[in-house]
């Protein structure tokens, strides 16, 4: 593909900026910072017209200031893991990766450490760990996402809102460069959070459409103690009720409750060499502040889950037999790509307590009367602590874009429908680019226009991440 002139002036500028090694405009780099978990390859036509590798803030600003002079759109790259669709740059323009800025401080003197937004979250998690710490967030990408990126969708992942909390409550200052090039810094170096108007709210969860979050501020929490338990059931129904009985009993809520239906199951146990079980399972992990009161949390979990009849349940004590169950879960998706040989596609359901029963049923009929997902096996399985539920597919490799696209399309419409049934949205991804027509329909045009203000506001000319907003599929 030839360089055009104002191509070439960009990378010259951008090498300005931030030096020769850190641009490149090589057509592998952008081809792979424009792709993402979906199946489909990226256009020739959309691809960056640079690749930029900052590491510091002042450059970020700097690169801001030119693009809003020239009107260039500049697009933010963590890791690229999200899955809806805000990864994928739709216009040429500046590709802007985090990466390199991992500038990662444990503070225990003041109660909080401090993160840069490319380092991966296993690795924040890890080196809090060390110390005794405990980072609340456990996305399922955690190996290779970073934390800016789940900063901007204030996601849990797998930890149940319900039990600590979600990720911004944790949250308690960042710094950050706004579209127009200017650095702001919220929040607070206290341990209390500020009351009234708090910027950090803006960009904790701001699907990366207000600016560039530089640095995050996070409250030190104590590493817990954990106990674990597991109920296999005839059918996914008892799974529903008993999940509504623990909170309708006022049962502490796990850090985690994950479910897979007997397919996912059998595919899992098999995957860790453990003996198939007789039906759906959910597992889950009781905490406290030491082992004993953990023990007792659990205990009285599994309580509310032996009045649903369960075909067994358990207390999981060996602590290997934990590991590989978990493992089994976290690996099912890879593991099902590489055995049919195909792509994986998945959706976000979120049901209410009133309905979980009737919700989950519907889950795992998803894929009737969606074109060619209607033909495919739905790989059923998720957060059901969290009411959260994911159908999931493998797509044949040899089904062309276009199909894939329509998929997409499709998928996204039908979790819409679902999610404004049960009066909720989901949890773990981010409210626009494909979710965007969701967003208009569960919160009305008027919301709609207003979060349109408040980016103008932020970014005049647009110049941050266009079209996620807008929502371009």
């Amino acid at each position: 593909m030839a360089t055009t002139d104002k191509e070439q002036e960009i990378v010259s500028v951008m090498e300005g900026i931030v030096g020769k090694n850190r641009v490149t405009n090589s057509i592998f780099e952008k081809i792979k910072e424009s792709l993402d978990p979906f199946p489909y390859h990226a256009s020739r036509e959309n691809l960056p017209l640079v690749v930029v590798l900052p590491e510091r803030k002042e450059q970020i600003s700097e690169i801001f200031k030119y693009a809003n002079k020239e009107k260039v759109p500049v697009f933010v790259r963590g890791s690229g893991t999200q899955l809806a669709g805000s990864s994928r740059p739709h216009i040429p323009g500046i590709m802007l990766n985090t990466s390199r800025l991992t500038n990662f401080e444990i503070r225990e003197d003041y109660g909080f450490f401090e993160s840069g937004p490319g380092v991966r979250v296993g690795e924040a998690a890890d080196m809090l760990a060390e110390r005794g710490w405990f980072l609340p967030i456990l996305p399922g990408s955690r190996v290779i996402a970073s934390m800016g990126g789940v900063i901007s969708n204030n996601t849990s992942g797998h930890i149940i809102d319900a039990a600590i909390g979600k990720l911004a409550d944790y949250v308690l200052a960042v710094e950050v460069v706004l579209p127009t090039g200017e650095i702001i810094e919220t929040g607070t170096k206290g341990m209390r959070k500020p009351a009234g108007t708090d910027l950090t709210k803006m960009f904790v969860g701001g699907d990366g459409i207000m600016g560039v979050v530089t640095m995050i501020r996070m409250r030190l929490i104590p590493a817990v103690k954990q106990s674990y338990g597991i109920a296999i059931y005839p059918d996914l129904k008892p799974i529903a009720r008993a999940v509504k009985r623990m909170y309708v009993e006022k049962a502490p809520p796990p850090l985690f409750m994950e479910f897979m239906d007997h397919n996912v199951s059998t595919i899992a146990f098999q995957i860790k060499e453990m003996e198939p079980p007789p039906g759906p399972v959910i597992f889950f992990v009781g905490i406290g502040q030491d082992k004993e009161e953990a023990d007792k949390k659990m205990a009285k979990v599994m309580e509310v889950f032996q009045k649903e009849d369960p075909i067994k349940a358990y207390p999981i004590t060996d602590l290997e037999e934990w590991k590989k169950l978990w493992v089994a879960r976290e690996v099912i998706a890879p593991y099902l790509m590489n055995k049919l040989q195909g792509k994986l596609i998945a959706i976000e359901l979120v049901a209410n307590l009133a309905k979980l029963e009737e919700a989950m049923e519907e889950g795992a009929r998803f894929n009737e009367g969606i074109p060619y997902l209607e033909d495919l096996t739905n790989y059923y399985f998720g957060h059901i602590g969290a009411l959260t539920m994911h159908p999931t597919f493998v797509l044949p490799p040899e089904w062309d874009d276009d199909v894939m696209r329509e998929i997409s399309r499709n998928q996204f419409k039908k979790e819409a429908e679902f999610n404004i049934k049960y009066g909720t949205c989901g949890g773990e991804w981010g409210q626009f680019s494909k979710r965007t027509p969701f967003f208009i329909k569960r919160y009305g045009e008027t919301a709609y226009e207003l979060v349109k203000k408040m980016k103008a506001v932020f970014d005049p000319n647009n110049i941050l991440n266009p079209g996620i907003l807008e929502g371009y599929r």
